[in-house]
């Protein structure tokens, strides 16, 4: 981590500067285990065949490694995320995905100024077929 990381000092002209950035590409495969351990996790039958489109979670690069964001503020605060299911996963299927900084939003809190950030994830499969996209804000202060 670098000092700036470590003291907070990024500004909003920076993580502006930032939007389009996009993570390294990640290869992931629905596998069963992966599947019970989330079936499980929600309290689900651990046995269920049934592919939540929220099963990606599991595959999200978290927390972002931007190093803009890194720079601004001290820690990472999960600010909401919606899934839009373009096609239902199934067990078995590989998906490619990679993370894009979309925008960012200041807003004074209580304790300070937090930076809003959006990122977009899309899972495709092999052949392209976009299956799920993930939206998701993350809040550094």
């Amino acid at each position: 981590m670098t000092d700036t990381a470590e003291t907070g000092t990024g500004s909003l002209e920076a993580l502006q500067a930032a939007i389009g950035w996009t993570a390294e590409e990640r290869v992931d495969v629905v596998e069963r285990r992966h599947l019970r351990d989330y079936r499980r996790a929600i309290g689900a039958d651990e046995n269920g065949t049934d592919v939540p489109a929220t099963i990606t979670a599991c595959f999200l690069t978290e927390p972002p490694t931007m190093p803009e964001a890194l720079a601004y503020g001290l820690g990472w605060i999960n600010g909401g995320d919606r899934f839009e299911v373009h096609r239902p996963l199934q067990l078995g299927d590989e998906v490619t995905s990679q993370l894009t900084f979309t925008g960012v939003e200041e807003k004074k809190g209580r304790t300070g100024t937090l930076a809003l950030l959006t990122f977009v994830t899309e899972f495709r499969l092999t052949d392209g077929t976009l299956a799920v996209r993930h939206v998701g804000t993350r809040v550094r202060r």
